[in-house]
């Protein structure tokens, strides 16, 4: 089994800020309260289905892939000054302040598309006081916590070479502009997916091929009335 490294920045900052975690171990309320299906006492003597979106393997392997790093502490937020966000964090911490928040200069990031309607213009900067780790030949994708409850934060994703350089910087966050209050210590910050770099060539299919292949899976994936792809054609992934 391949290994991914999380490596805390010292004794003092693990003594609080929560380790990462497989995502696996923290499914959403909303998907743990979505039923499966909508009423299958009606549609299925009919030939028909009413899964939902819990039925889905996809999203569920999308939302439990990889690990959280999570909020090293309660970090209160104020966005409601257009001009600047302010924060705090617990008087105990006051010493890793600095270390810990952070943002971007606006001129670093002045052409990216941010949504000015949605976010603040500020580029809030959070360390999580652990580093990630790959072995040779894996990179891992930052990304926004997938499917995960709503969030007053929004996670700049990028792709690291990891097996090269272990990460030891900020993550970049847009915030909700007049978002007020606390993130909660142990909140999902980002997702993090180890992938394996390999090259890749695109090609587009002739129709005839295409059409012939796609018939063929859709009658099979259509054959059953539920969980037709995860019986047929899911690989079980692990991330422990």
């Amino acid at each position: 089994m391949n290994n991914i490294k999380f490596y805390p920045f010292s004794e003092k900052t693990q003594s609080f800020a929560p380790e990462p975690i497989p995502a696996s171990r923290l499914v959403p309320k909303w998907y743990r309260d979505q039923p499966g299906s909508i009423d299958d006492a009606k549609f299925l003597p009919m030939g028909n289905v009413s899964s939902t979106v819990k039925r889905c393997m996809p999203v569920f392997d999308y939302m439990t892939a990889g690990y959280l790093i999570l909020c090293p502490c309660d970090i209160y937020i104020d966005a409601t000054n257009p001009e600047k966000i302010e924060w705090s964090v617990p008087i105990t911490l006051k010493q890793f302040a600095n270390d810990m928040i952070s943002k971007h200069d606006v001129l670093q990031y002045s052409h990216y598309p941010i949504d000015k309607e949605l976010y603040h213009k500020d580029l809030f900067r959070i360390m999580p006081f652990y580093s990630v780790g790959t072995e040779e030949g894996y990179s891992c994708i930052f990304m926004n916590p997938v499917h995960k409850d709503a969030s007053p934060f929004y996670a700049m994703g990028a792709f690291v070479d990891t097996d090269k350089f272990i990460t030891d910087g900020h993550l970049s966050f847009l915030v909700r502009k007049n978002f007020k209050g606390v993130i909660k210590q142990g909140t999902p910050l980002v997702q993090v997916i180890p992938v394996k770099r390999e090259d890749w060539e695109m090609e587009i299919v002739d129709n005839k091929e295409a059409n012939a292949v796609i018939t063929k899976q859709r009658l099979n994936v259509r054959s059953n009335f539920v969980n037709a792809y995860k019986l047929k054609f899911r690989s079980k992934k692990e991330f422990k």
